[in-house]
């Protein structure tokens, strides 16, 4: 298994044990005598899977899915066919990513609609964002400001790097980057109303 070698590694740093990890494999196996081609078979699929929808990232999405696979195996009934079931769940992460997708629309959307702001209002919120950004406890401040850097390619393995450092799953570190972001928007906008008064 020389191409997902990274893989089997994310899987281990999540907190699955060899054990964990090699019970998933011969699960996924069924029976067949080579569980690294079994995973790296079901890993292609799913990567199809999502690149036939033109999720922009099908690899992670892919490792997503099993990713939440490993953590339902104990509920997974055993007469369960283990294509079938990773496109199950790999149908929701879809869904998932869908939803997310939508909304950042919107969220683009709104901001281009939104009119012109005079280059003061502009500088009052920058200087606010970096206010806030100043409160923020560092490791925090760090995350949010590696989420938000680079870009294509290089944004996408940013990210890993940083889900890995943080012990979190991509999931969770967009659920992470999200709450701060909020908390980010209130302070800014207090600030703004303070500044304005």
């Amino acid at each position: 298994m020389t191409g997902d070698t990274t893989t089997f590694n994310e899987l281990n740093e999540q907190g699955f044990t060899s054990e964990g990890l090699q019970t998933f494999l011969d699960w996924l196996a069924s029976g067949a005598p080579d569980s690294d081609e079994a995973y790296e078979s079901a890993r292609r699929r799913l990567v199809i899977f999502f690149a036939g929808r033109k999720c922009l990232d099908s690899e992670s999405l892919a490792d997503r899915t099993f990713d939440l696979a490993m953590r339902k195996l104990p509920d997974i009934p055993t007469e369960a066919n283990p294509m079938a079931y990773l496109i199950g769940i790999a149908k929701n992460v879809y869904r998932d990513e869908l939803r997310a997708t939508q909304k950042a629309e919107v969220f683009r959307s709104a901001q281009l609609a939104m009119p012109a702001q005079p280059q003061s209002e502009t500088e009052s919120r920058h200087t606010c964002l970096e206010t806030c950004l100043a409160k923020l406890p560092t490791d925090e401040r760090v995350l949010v400001l590696g989420y938000y850097s680079e870009s294509k390619q290089a944004k996408i393995d940013r990210r890993k790097q940083l889900a890995d450092l943080y012990g979190l799953s991509l999931n969770a570190l967009r659920n992470r980057v999200f709450r701060l972001n909020q908390r980010l928007a209130l302070c800014v906008t207090s600030c703004l109303e303070n500044s304005a008064a």
